[in-house]
């Protein structure tokens, strides 16, 4: 079983802004969860690429993330702004 929060990145990578973050040698996935999962878009800080939320149609979802939960290959989000409001 490998752990993440022992192991040290292999690398950096470099982002639009100039910033790093660390690099691992295998994927680790972020899951949000939500009711309303097409309000949210993922921003790829290092390609620019943008991504929106969508419902999960997989029928063994549950099992698979039980599995990416065991093997402790799962990360986690921060939040980076306050809520936003519209007053218009």
């Amino acid at each position: 079983m490998t752990d993440i929060t022992s192991e040290k990145p292999n690398k950096k990578r470099k982002l639009l802004d100039g910033s790093e973050v660390d690099d691992y040698d295998h994927p680790i996935d972020l899951i949000l969860h939500t009711k309303a999962p097409g309000k949210w878009k993922l921003i790829d800080l290092e390609t620019g690429q943008e991504y929106l939320g969508s419902e999960i149609s997989h029928e063994t979802f549950g099992e698979i993330l039980r599995t990416k939960v065991a093997k402790c290959k799962i990360g986690s989000w921060f939040k980076t702004k306050g809520r936003v409001i519209n007053n218009g």
